[in-house]
This record gives structure tokens, sequence and C-alpha cells, in this order.
């Protein structure tokens, strides 16, 4: 093996290396924040935040999990309450890798698909989220 391709290999190792740090550090560390939460099933979740306001369970049950992936947050440990900026935000020295921008953007997504001209500048909660998309989707596609 010559001196080169060590050198390829250890720059190879160092890159992978640096994006699994890069990737998983501030996924793990969010996690963190809902360890000592009860985990409860989408059942449960829909159940106990989202079954007396009416919102159809499947469209509750996919934005419920469309959030929780995007975050890399069990879905279980989230609750309506949970704030994107507070709760869900970057941990500290992690700002610049927020995944809410992903969230943000599969907000977009959706409204384009359906159609819908809304602000979501009101969507502070992951409550915020399912009830907005919920009520939105239930609306008669203008024109």
């Amino acid at each position: 093996m010559n001196a080169s391709m060590l050198a390829s290999i250890i720059a190879g190792v160092i890159v992978v290396s640096g994006v699994l740090i890069w990737t998983f550090v501030p996924q793990r560390q969010r996690r963190k924040r809902f360890d000592a939460r009860p985990d409860l099933d989408l059942d449960q979740i829909y159940n106990a935040f989202f079954s007396s306001k009416s919102l159809p369970k499947e469209l509750v049950c996919e934005l419920w999990k469309e959030v929780s992936g995007t975050l890399h947050v069990p879905s279980g440990k989230l609750r309506p309450t949970d704030r994107f900026d507070d709760e869900l935000a970057a941990p500290k020295g992690w700002e610049y890798d927020d995944e809410i921008m992903d969230v943000h953007w599969a907000a977009e997504r959706r409204l384009k698909r359906i159609g819908g001209q809304s602000d979501l500048s009101q969507v502070k909660t992951v409550g915020d989220y399912v009830e907005f998309f919920c009520k939105l989707q239930a609306q008669p596609p203008e024109g």
C-alpha cells in the first residue's frame, strides 16, 4: 500500500466520521430532551389531544409522523404543545443545521400540493401544525 492510498483511506475515514457526528449528535441531543416523557402510541395521542376537535385521525397521524420523522424525535414523545423554536429547536451549537427548516419545507410542499395559499407564520407548535393542515385540507378547494 502506497502513501497516497493510505492518505485517501484516512481522509475517507475522517469525512465519514465527520458526517456521522454532524448528523447524529444534534439528533441525539434533541431526542434526549424527551427521554423522561411517557411514550404514547398514535391512538393515545389522537384520543388525548385531537379526537375532541373532530379532526380526521388518519390525517392527524400522517402529520404527526411527518414532524416526528423530519425532526428524528420518536412520535410517542412529541406533544401538541412542543414549540418548534424551543423544545424542538436545534441544540445549542448546532443551530446552523436546524431541521426545523425541513419541517417548514414539508409544510410548503403540502400547501402547494393541496393548493393552499396560507401564512405559516402562526404555526408555532406541533399541535398548530396538525390543526392548521387538518382545517385547511377540510376546506373545499377554491375556484
